[in-house]
């Protein structure tokens, strides 16, 4: 993965959330495909929604909320975003 790029959702990917708002789903509306989401992956997702962020920015949002190692950290968001990608559900730009 490369550092630089930007995330993006697609324009027919859509976050819906639960009614407790803790929890919630990535639907593409033309592909039927979907990723259902906890809360760490809904901050991570409603950056995405918002525009084009890249990896270290969804870094340090999740080390504002969680005690977690920024290594561990960055890893981690790094193998969600390939697993949206692998989904077609989010864009990547160089």
């Amino acid at each position: 993965m490369n550092a630089n790029s930007k995330w993006s959702l697609k324009k027919n990917v859509f976050l819906e959330l639960d009614p407790d708002g803790k929890s919630g789903m990535l639907i593409d509306t033309t592909s039927s495909n979907y990723c259902s989401c906890n809360r760490t992956a809904l901050l991570i997702l409603k950056k995405l929604e918002k525009g084009k962020t890249d990896i270290s920015n969804l870094t340090k949002e999740i080390l504002k909320t969680h005690d977690i190692n920024k290594t561990i950290a960055r890893k981690d968001i790094s193998n969600f975003l390939t697993k949206l990608k692998n989904l077609n559900l989010i864009n990547e730009k160089l």
